[in-house]
């Protein structure tokens, strides 16, 4: 499976929140990012649609 990259801009706020939330899960802010990205597209089923076409 091919990575892609993709950049995103949040505010300072949601930045010290992501930096915080991942050094106390022992992660890269960056993995974080992503995996909060897939669990808000799984929870509006859109991975789930996705996958069905």
């Amino acid at each position: 499976m091919q990575q892609n990259q993709i950049r995103i801009t949040v505010s300072d706020k949601i930045d010290e929140l992501l930096t915080e939330v991942a050094k106390k899960l022992g992660k890269k802010k960056s993995t974080l990012a992503r995996e909060l990205m897939e669990q808000k597209m799984y929870d509006l089923e859109i991975i789930q649609r996705g996958l069905r076409d």
